[in-house]
């Protein structure tokens, strides 16, 4: 069995998935395949990757439509296959979609964004790790900013008693690091890069399909936290990040519509929760949980009708509906708060 199948998801951000593939081939020196599926780019991105990998990429590749990529079985001896997708299926689905293809291909899969780059063996140092510790179901690594590599961005965290998760510090990791510490046990860990063993994933699933974009990370991480599955942020392994530039590319210009961020963010939270707590509790806790959201809107806007809009729209979409898929995510995204 093959030790590690890499999936990236691109759209509209071919420039991105280049550089971070590019980032791979530089700083990996063990085996890998690359699953590259285009999310139904509306740009030239296709055009473009497929332009690049015929004129400078070195290693093996294969360029599929998801058509073909659905009856091929054996991908040996191809280091990246790049799948044209016809559609945006979104984060989990679109992952899923690679995971239910070659889960039984690989005993480690690696889910990673597009505007990521990771430095020297950051990838191989995520598998020899997992390889040694094999209670470890699941791993991140220290992921620091693109644009200023000394500063932390996620490095994991843990799951809070009022339904959120709050991060690791810098501080924190710093100390660990300064201790030499290897690892950090880490409840919960971002799906920028999260590295699963295939054994977690044939008993405890795949990621959740109720959200088109946002929070699958989360609802993964409780669910193995659930049944108990230890979740690592491996420390020595390091790669940066550019930050949201997917939900950034579908955000207005402007910047007056801050408040569908909150309302995306915080619906797909609260329904989030209906899978892990009893209903009567939930029923409960969204109250305070929303009574919460409103005080952080109005910290952050200064501005009650804001605040006062943001809610009800929180309180619409968490209440009639069991997950945020293409449809509404595109309505909370476009929609215009009423003067």
């Amino acid at each position: 069995m093959n030790k590690l199948g890499i999936i990236i998801l691109n759209w509209n951000g071919y420039k991105d998935t280049i550089e971070c593939i590019n980032s791979i081939s530089s700083n990996e020196e063990k085996e890998y395949a690359i699953f590259l599926l285009d999310n139904g780019s509306s740009d030239e991105s296709v055009l473009n990757i497929e332009k690049w990998l015929n004129l400078e990429y070195k290693y093996s590749y294969l360029a599929l439509k998801n058509t073909e990529f659905n009856i091929i079985d054996n991908f040996e001896g191809v280091r990246l296959i790049f799948i044209k997708g016809e559609e945006n299926l979104g984060f989990a689905k679109g992952n899923n979609y690679v995971i239910n293809k070659i889960k039984d291909l690989f005993e480690y899969i690696l889910l990673l964004n597009n505007d990521t780059v990771i430095t020297k063996n950051a990838l191989s140092k995520m598998v020899d790790y997992l390889d040694v510790n094999k209670n470890t179901g699941a791993a991140s690594c220290d992921i620091r900013y693109y644009s200023d590599h000394t500063k932390l961005w996620n490095a994991g965290g843990k799951f809070t008693f009022y339904g959120d998760r709050k991060y690791y510090r810098q501080e924190k990791i710093d100390e660990y690091k300064k201790n030499d510490a290897i690892s950090i046990k880490s409840p919960f860990i971002t799906g920028c890069a999260l590295m699963i063993r295939r054994e977690i994933l044939k008993e405890y699933g795949l990621l959740t399909e109720n959200f088109f974009f946002g929070e699958e990370d989360y609802n993964y991480c409780k669910r193995l936290e659930k049944n108990m599955v230890n979740v690592e942020t491996i420390l020595t392994s390091t790669i940066y990040h550019k930050i949201s530039s997917s939900i950034k590319k579908l955000d207005d210009e402007s910047g007056e519509r801050i408040y569908n961020n909150y309302i995306l963010h915080f619906s797909n939270r609260i329904i989030d929760h209906k899978e892990f707590y009893s209903y009567k509790y939930w029923l409960i806790w969204r109250i305070f949980y929303m009574i919460a959201i409103m005080l952080k809107v109005l910290r952050k806007t200064k501005n009650l009708k804001i605040a006062k809009y943001t809610i009800s729209q929180i309180n619409y979409y968490s209440k009639n509906f069991n997950g945020i898929d293409y449809r509404l995510f595109k309505e909370i995204k476009e929609n215009r708060m009423l003067k």
